[in-house]
This record gives structure tokens, sequence and C-alpha cells, in this order.
């Protein structure tokens, strides 16, 4: 129907006649649904979906696509920023789109509730939907993936959506990953690592002080565990004296530096 009516797809077809949709069609089919179950009709929902599919349209800049979320969240309007962010991870891809719009812009958001631009409802209301749209790009991956690791925020650390967006990368890249989220005790960091073998162990922070009390988990999974940190809270400095490693604060650096810190031969399935 959303053929006929709406001109929507065009899908080629097997010899048997059945449809054959792209990537692409399923984005669009998506973006239409989560529009529709925000109350908006059908062909409203149709053209507000496809506006950012459209072949030949121009192609904006990351700062334009970052301004897009900036001018939904200052509206409350969260079908726009749904729609922006998506919009972002369309034309440039999961990890540049992290990478080049979601983290700039929040770090834009976080300045913006410093200086009294933005109230801290809009800093919650922005970061929720990011971080809503960028966990479900992760991968699934088996227990026995090409690496396992574990990303959280030590205790006292609340901000883990830099944490989480690493933690999809790393699943993007083959790792099985268990993500814990803020403030988690060490306690269970611990007993996880140990528990599901984890060649690497992840730790994101804001403030140097969240990982200060680390050293004793570091020794005791440094025998069988890679433990990086970062983060705005980490430092060279730091990190030396816990004993863990520095990653970089891109989070796709960040797992190409995690990546070459863990040492071939890997697990056996």
């Amino acid at each position: 129907m959303w053929e006929r009516r709406f001109e929507l797809f065009t899908p080629d077809r097997t010899p048997g006649g059945y449809r054959l949709y792209t990537p692409t069609d399923e984005r669009l089919a998506r973006d239409v649904i989560a529009l529709k179950e925000q109350g908006i009709g059908l062909a409203a929902a149709v053209k507000q979906a496809r506006s950012a599919f459209e072949p030949g349209a121009p192609v904006p800049t990351n700062e334009e696509l970052a301004k897009d979320i900036g001018d939904a969240v200052c509206a409350l309007d969260q079908v726009a920023v749904v729609a922006a962010v998506r919009r972002a991870t369309h034309l440039l891809g999961v990890e540049a789109a992290i990478v080049d719009v979601f983290l700039p812009y929040l770090v834009v958001l976080g300045h913006q509730w410093e200086t009294g631009q933005v109230s801290v409802a809009h800093e919650h209301f922005a970061s929720h939907t990011i971080r809503k749209h960028v966990g479900a790009l992760g991968l699934d991956l088996a227990s026995a993936g090409r690496r396992v690791g574990i990303v959280a925020c030590p205790p006292g650390e609340r901000h883990d959506i830099a944490a989480l967006m690493t933690a999809v990368v790393l699943s993007r890249r083959g790792w099985s990953v268990r993500f814990l989220g803020a403030d988690t005790p060490l306690a269970a960091i611990d007993t996880v690592a140990t528990r599901v073998r984890a060649d690497a162990v992840v730790l994101g922070g804001t403030r140097r002080e969240v990982f200060e009390p680390l050293t004793p988990l570091v020794r005791r999974l440094s025998g069988s565990t890679q433990v990086a940190i970062g983060g705005s809270g980490a430092s060279e400095e730091l990190a030396a004296s816990i004993g863990a490693a520095l990653l970089p604060s891109d989070p796709v650096q960040a797992v190409l530096h995690l990546d070459a810190l863990v040492v071939e031969p890997l697990r056996s399935a």
C-alpha cells in the first residue's frame, strides 16, 4: 500500500515475485513507523521521513546537522530531534555521526547549559534522545565474539553517554560487549570481568577522582585483562599512576587503540 499510495519504495523483484528491499528502505520504513507512533498522520510521516532520503538533496555539513539537533532540542520537539539524529546517522554512517555530530553537539550543549542558554531539562532531553538512538545502533554478538569487552563508568560517574558510544563502536567492530552503564560498583566490574573472561575493561569518567580508587581493581585484572580509561577526567599521568591504558577521546580511535592493545592470539571459541 505504501508503494502504490505514496511511491515510497521501488523494490526489485526476484524471479518468484518477492520484493527485495535495501537497508535504506528499511531505515525509511522504520522512520515512518516511529513518526506514526508519535501521532503524526501517515501522509505527513511519509513526507517528513522521506525528506532526509531525497536523492540529489544538498548534503548538509556536520555543523548544520548538529544545529538541526540543537534547534529541535531548544524547541523541545521530540519528533524533530529524533528525525535530526536519524538523518545524521543516515547521511554519515554510525561512526562518523557519533564522532562528528553527536559528541561535538553534546559539548556545545554542555556549554549552553553552563552559561544559562538552555535549562537542565533541555540537556536531559537531548542526552536521553541521543542515548536511546545510539544504543539501538549496537550489534548483539555471541558471548564468544572476536573479543569480549566490558564498558562501564566507575562509582560516582553518572555521565555514561560517551562510554555507551564506545561500547556501540566496539560491538560494530566485532566485540561482544557487556555495557554496565553509569555508577557501577568496582566489585561488580571485577565479578563480571572474571566471569566472562573479558579481554578488556573500559572505564569512562568526566572527573579525575572517579578513577583514583581503581588501582586495586587494575592490579587484580592485569594478569588476564587489559584495563583502559577514557573521558575528560582521564589523563596520561593518571592512567600511568593506576596502571591502566589511556584511550583517545574519539570513540572510533579509542576502539582502534584498544584493538591494538589486546594481544593476539585471541580466545578460542
